[in-house]
């Protein structure tokens, strides 16, 4: 259950967004030293416009699919080598592709994903279905928070810490 929850982070977590590149004490209002689900959902709501490309209030599967490229292509040269795959695996977010390997996805063997193969690799993952709760194609703000959460408490004791922070964190300074 927990390799299906750290299957979206991200998206959250997932990629890049400014509102999970500050630290952990802007998180903690509080200043308790854990994050509670409603002080996470005062910051990720804020994200959520960033997966919400079309701004029409809810997140597709091509926004979703999109975003998560993004955020695997380190370089931002819109390809995704074994290196970016790497080391984007060793992230919250990469926790979603579980035994996923990199040849599963690079199906034409260049070494290099295209966005093409990306969607094709992301139709056989579950990612965005471990997002979309109420199975209505679409990740709403309250299943973003909520599912948001849910991958950061790697512990699932109902709190996240400042390592479990720092380990979504680093991968969305970039």
């Amino acid at each position: 259950m927990k390799t299906i929850k750290g299957i979206l982070l991200a998206m959250c977590t997932i990629f890049g967004t400014a509102v999970y590149a500050q630290d952990f004490s802007s998180f903690d209002a509080d200043y308790d030293g854990r994050i509670n689900q409603t002080e996470f959902t005062e910051r990720s709501s804020e994200t959520y416009n960033d997966w919400d490309a079309n701004m029409d209030g809810s997140i597709d599967d091509t926004e979703f699919s999109e975003r998560a490229y993004q955020s695997f292509d380190l370089n931002s040269d819109d390809f995704i080598d074994e290196n970016e795959w790497d080391e984007s695996l060793n992230t919250g977010i990469g926790a979603s592709f579980g035994e996923d390997d990199y040849e599963v996805f690079d199906t034409n063997r260049d070494g290099m994903l295209d966005a093409d193969e990306w969607n094709e690799g992301m139709n056989n993952n579950t990612w965005f279905e471990s997002y979309d709760t109420n199975e209505d194609e679409l990740i709403d703000n309250d299943e973003w928070n909520i599912s948001s959460f849910d991958d950061w408490d790697v512990n699932d004791d109902g709190f996240v810490d400042e390592t479990e922070f720092n380990d979504y964190d680093a991968f969305n300074r970039r």
